[in-house]
């Protein structure tokens, strides 16, 4: 499949919200006609209208597409209203995000809360308990914690269930305090693991699956509270004022 990197729509929403809030499902029938082309084991939500005639927006995996009216092709890339300068893809794209990480509770996450009575950020991190950018990060979150920052692991072992983080990320999540057994994997205190064999050692794979649906393919990979993702790590001194702003 050829990919577009730049769908572009100029002077086409000057009557027209450029909101997706008021997206409007399109017929049953192109549904259907999508799922069979692009279906499978991908996930595919049903296509919705743009600003633009025409042309559909949908989402298949952690991917958004552009699809035209007949259903034959699909345009890749970001969507840009040039009188605005909005990037109308990145807040869909931010929703969609958004919506999959609020689908998993807090109390399932290692959380470091804020240092401060007020919470000013959230910051949801894909870890790695053997990535070494995952460890340097680590050490940095008592920063972010300082100004207000709370943070939240999600469990990714790079490499599934074969991974050489996996068992390690197992016994963090079986233990009482997954914040603590966290420093104590990522070597920030000091202290033994518990065994990875309890109930709660199958969330590595839920956390996994869910760094999958949001595209995630290394670590640390970071999510704001509205779904913006930051690839990569990213020093605290830059990564507060991105958080605050």
């Amino acid at each position: 499949m050829k990919q577009m990197k730049y769908f572009i729509a100029a002077g086409l929403l000057s009557s027209m919200s450029v909101s997706f809030a008021a997206e409007t499902a399109v017929s049953e029938d192109m549904t259907k006609l999508l799922k069979s082309r692009l279906g499978g084991a991908v996930q595919v939500a049903d296509p919705i209208e743009t600003p633009v005639e025409g042309i559909y927006l949908t989402k298949y995996g952690a991917k958004i597409g552009y699809l035209t009216g007949n259903g034959r092709y699909i345009l890749i890339g970001d969507m840009i209203d040039l009188k605005t300068q909005e990037n109308l893809t990145e807040v869909s794209r931010r929703s969609n995000y958004k919506k999959v990480i609020d689908t998993v509770a807090v109390n399932d996450l290692a959380v470091y809360p804020s240092f401060i009575d007020e919470t000013k950020a959230v910051l949801n991190v894909f870890t790695d308990t053997s990535c070494p950018y995952c460890k340097k990060l680590h050490e940095e979150v008592p920063d972010l914690q300082k100004v207000g920052i709370e943070v939240r692991y999600f469990p990714f072992p790079r490499g599934g269930a074969r991974g050489p983080g996996y068992q390690t990320l197992q016994q963090v999540w079986c233990g009482d305090d997954k914040a603590k057994t966290m420093n104590i994997a990522k070597e920030v205190e000091s202290g033994s693991l518990p065994s990875s064999d309890c109930a709660n050692a199958s969330f590595v794979d839920k956390g996994y699956q869910v760094g999958n649906q949001l595209g995630v393919t290394g670590t640390p990979a970071l999510f704001t509270a509205d779904g913006q993702k930051i690839e990569g790590y990213v020093p605290s001194a830059k990564l507060i004022p991105m958080l605050l702003r």
